[in-house]
């Protein structure tokens, strides 16, 4: 299976349960109009925050699909955002459907402040 990870960070301008309504809010926008919210996982252990964000999209280019994992973490006014979207494959040949999952993560956090790197 293909993937792609996206690391990014920023000061901190909303709570994490903002941002991933917002997040969400962006999928209704775009041209994912299969995306599945399917799950989040929110822990706060001291000063530390973290919420895992999972979404699905089914791309008919790949006959497959593509999962986006957005993992968000806050700590004395920072934020960090890490996205891994896999999948989007079909035989030997991936057809860039995880990387488009992937820059769609990385677009909804850029307009909320965050900047940061592909890896």
């Amino acid at each position: 299976m293909a993937s792609k990870k996206v690391e990014m960070y920023a000061k901190k301008r909303y709570e994490l349960d903002e941002i991933k309504n917002k997040i969400k809010e962006e999928f209704d926008k775009r041209k994912f109009s299969n995306v599945e919210f399917k799950d989040e996982i929110i822990r706060e252990l001291g000063d530390t925050k973290t919420l895992l964000l999972i979404f699905e999209n089914w791309f008919l280019r790949t006959g497959s699909y593509a999962s986006l994992v957005i993992m968000l973490s806050e700590y004395q006014g920072y934020q960090s955002a890490d996205i891994i979207a896999t999948g989007g494959k079909e035989a030997f040949f991936s057809f860039g459907a995880e990387g488009d999952f992937a820059k769609f993560g990385e677009d909804a956090l850029k307009n909320l402040g965050f900047q940061g790197k592909v890896r």
